[in-house]
């Protein structure tokens, strides 16, 4: 009997969470598969010297090793059994009959590597309707993509050196001077030009007339946080063609370093350039993600938490062009493939998640729930309380994960239903940073309403409340009159027993009520409310 440690094919694993991009800080639970409750070790060396902790902890970009998994040649039934998990305790996967390379027990071994495109909805589902010539717009929201922990770019959009940074697939340029127009083409149902790799059902059609601009490029959202892929060789590909005049197209990485006034300013690098045939052709491109050494997200307790990577398919800006394109694709490592395909399901798995400053009801109570674990993670309860920076003294939550949400009701909600302590700066960005807190939208014990102005109301602003649990008439709000036979008759004694007895036949013209509020509440049901960070 030999009992050996024998490392994996892949020695370094990286793990992906449910929504498609790097698991940072995931935790891999490794057992045996005999004793699915049994923890089975697994090392960092041959000689049993190092052994892993159980859970394996994965840094930010995702990844662990080397693994040395144990192997006993006198039990080869004895494989490991494995659970992975994300940083939330979300389960990812689970693994039975885990076996490492090495003599008997089992035969070959097959590893099998998903391929995570991390250009979300590259078929441009939902996308907008076709623009009018010229876009008169530096910042064009083309179709929904990923959106979380981006900058809120709706309301008062940051814009960078390189165009606008936020959340999902837009269209950014430096200037509105050139002719653009960007329409949605369909491919006709029996045409297939991308063969294997599968044809979707429209493509993007870019045609300018060339002024000249700094710059100008379809821009896709990769991932929160620059340190998770700094470093990291990735393979872009995607189909394009051009129609009249040739051209040839830039790509770029952005790397956005956050909002903070002590951040690094934005790199953009250029990874690749493609000159383009006039028919629809496959383009792929290797490259390594800039290393973010030396750069820095902003002073600790003054940081935005919006810094992110970006993908910039650029267009020609200084030549006319007809350009069209389709299905971008981004993926970890060095891929060679021609076949990928997404449903509309698997796409609108991500469009349809819930974004900063959407509100759920529900049930869940925790009350052990506190500033720094809050009830559920991601979320924060809408009970009439403040967020804010680390060092604001929110009542809420004080972390710079508020960010977010921060600016959206900074953005959107009047200063009278989102107060900010000492009043509003002149951004929501300079205020955050101030410590400054913002109080939530009221709601607690209160209905939810659409704003707006209904037909035949009255016009509500975004946040406002109004109305009141009980109310007293006051005397304006009294019938108008009432009526009796001879009111100069009637005596002071009369009305104060509520009966008139100079009117004929003793008539009942006042009777004295108890001068309360009544209620006004209709028939409601009470839930806890949150909102999403």
């Amino acid at each position: 009997m030999t009992i050996s440690n024998l490392l994996a094919p892949i020695p370094r694993w990286v793990l992906i969470n449910n929504e498609g991009t790097v698991a940072g800080g995931a935790k891999l639970y490794t057992y045996s598969s005999i004793n699915k409750i049994l923890p089975k070790t697994v090392y960092q060396d041959a000689g049993f010297n190092k052994p892993w902790t159980n859970p394996i902890i994965f840094d930010l970009n995702g990844i662990q090793g080397p693994f040395y998994w144990t192997v006993n040649s006198g039990n080869l039934n004895d494989t490991y059994y494995l659970e992975a998990y994300d940083a939330d305790g979300n389960l990812l996967w689970t693994q039975d009959n885990y076996f490492p390379p090495g003599a008997g027990g089992g035969g070959n071994t097959n590893t099998f590597l998903p391929l995570v495109n991390y250009i979300a909805n590259n078929q441009f589902i939902d996308h907008i309707g076709d623009t009018a010539s010229p876009v008169a717009s530096k910042n064009l929201v083309i179709a929904p993509s990923s959106h979380k922990g981006f900058t809120p770019a709706l309301i008062n959009p940051v814009e960078g050196t390189y165009g606008v940074v936020g959340p999902d697939i837009r269209f950014v340029k430096s200037n509105i001077d050139a002719t653009d127009q960007i329409t949605f083409e369909l491919f006709p149902l029996a045409s297939a030009p991308l063969g294997v790799a599968g044809t979707p059902v429209d493509f993007v059609r870019y045609v300018s007339n060339g002024v000249p601009e700094d710059y100008k490029a379809f821009q896709f959202p990769i991932t929160q946080k620059v340190k998770n892929l700094s470093n990291q060789r990735m393979t872009f590909i995607f189909w394009a063609k051009y129609t009249t005049t040739p051209a040839t197209l830039p790509l770029f990485v952005r790397q956005y370093f956050g909002s903070a006034p002590t951040a690094s300013a934005e790199v953009r690098t250029p990874v690749a350039s493609y000159v383009l045939s006039d028919t629809w052709t496959q383009y792929s491109t290797f490259f390594t993600v800039p290393d973010v050494t030396g750069k820095n997200i902003g002073n600790i307790n003054f940081q935005t938490d919006d810094d992110a990577i970006y993908i910039q398919l650029g267009m020609p800006t200084n030549a006319g062009c007809d350009v069209s394109f389709t299905k971008p694709a981004l993926y970890l490592g060095e891929v060679l493939t021609t076949a990928t395909f997404e449903n509309y399901d698997q796409i609108n798995s991500i469009n349809s998640t819930p974004r900063t400053s959407d509100t759920k009801t529900t049930y869940v109570s925790d009350p052990t729930a506190t500033l720094t674990k809050p009830a559920l993670n991601g979320w924060v309860p809408m009970n009439d309380g403040s967020i804010g920076n680390v060092g604001s003294a929110a009542t809420t939550r004080a972390n710079k994960d508020t960010f977010q949400l921060y600016k959206t009701l900074w953005d959107g909600v009047s200063n009278t239903y989102a107060p900010v302590s000492t009043g509003r700066g002149a951004t929501a960005i300079a205020d955050f940073i101030a410590n400054k807190t913002l109080t939530l939208t009221r709601s607690l014990g209160r209905a939810m309403a659409g704003a707006g102005a209904g037909a035949g109301l009255t016009a509500r602003a975004l946040g406002e409340y109004v109305g009141e649990e009980t109310h007293q008439l006051t005397s304006s709000e009294m019938p108008d009159r009432v009526p009796v036979a001879n009111s100069s008759a009637i005596s002071t004694q009369s009305v104060a027993t509520g009966i008139n007895t100079d009117v004929p036949g003793g008539l009942l013209v006042w009777t004295p009520g108890g001068n309360l509020a009544h209620n006004n509440m209709q028939p409601t049901s009470f839930m806890n409310v949150f909102i999403k960070l």
